[in-house]
């Protein structure tokens, strides 16, 4: 370092072409370097700038990865809900948009239409497929009906997160993580209903599927989560 402040011989071995972005970088990082100013008395030493004491740790170098990161509403919601990892995980996949629905993998070359499997009316889309569908939203309000909630059955057009998030609003704080939890089973249910069009030929009705909801709802319940007896009282699906 002392030799490389020493008269500045830093700066020839810069090498490159000068464009005007290398050019204002350089000039930048001449400022930087010239504002340098060493002791000879000091011993030289490692600093650390992610911590307020300069060490080094592995867990401020985990949280720098995540600097700048723009965060989604409602993803640690779904971290938090009583359903098995892997429900979670699609959950999070699909809030992000990184499933691969046909829509996105005609995008990308792997298939040639993009209608939804479930209606075929509209290109599927994560939100039309989850939310949106007339085959979804039937599927939405038998189940929300269940609890009385009628009212926060999804309209054609809606957008997952954006619908999730405003629905939780207006139950009460207590009854939001059996909400999210019934909300992630669902969604997950109507892809495997989807994926099972798509690669099998297999179709079910809705009333199936709800019955195949009603089944994974009450496994939760038995596992300990009775939250979710609101959503799985007696008596099947009509």
């Amino acid at each position: 370092m002392r030799d490389a402040l020493t008269d500045r011989p830093w700066a020839r071995d810069i090498t490159g072409a000068l464009t005007v972005t290398v050019l204002l970088e350089f000039l930048q990082v001449w400022d930087l370097v010239d504002a340098q100013h060493l002791s000879p008395h000091d011993a030289d030493r490692f600093v650390w700038k992610w911590t307020a004491d300069g060490s080094y740790s592995a867990s401020s170098a985990y949280r720098a990865f995540f600097l700048g990161r723009v965060g989604m509403e409602g993803v640690m919601f779904a971290w938090k809900a009583m359903v098995p990892s892997k429900m979670k995980f699609f959950f999070w996949l699909a809030l992000h948009g990184r499933l691969w629905t046909a829509e996105r993998r005609r995008r990308h070359g792997l298939r040639a239409e993009a209608a939804c499997a479930l209606c075929s009316q509209h290109d599927e889309t994560v939100d039309h497929l989850l939310i949106a569908c007339v085959f979804s939203r039937d599927v939405w309000s038998r189940l929300l009906m269940r609890a009385g909630l009628l009212r926060l059955t999804p309209t054609d057009g809606s957008a997952l997160q954006d619908w999730w998030i405003s629905s939780r609003q207006q139950i009460p704080h207590s009854f939001c993580c059996a909400f999210d939890s019934m909300v992630i089973i669902v969604s997950w249910n109507v892809w495997k209903e989807r994926n099972d069009r798509t690669f099998n030929g297999r179709d079910r009705t809705i009333v199936q599927v709800c019955g195949a909801i009603l089944d994974e709802i009450r496994e939760c319940v038995a596992a300990g989560f009775n939250g979710l007896n609101v959503f799985a009282p007696d008596g099947a699906f009509g």
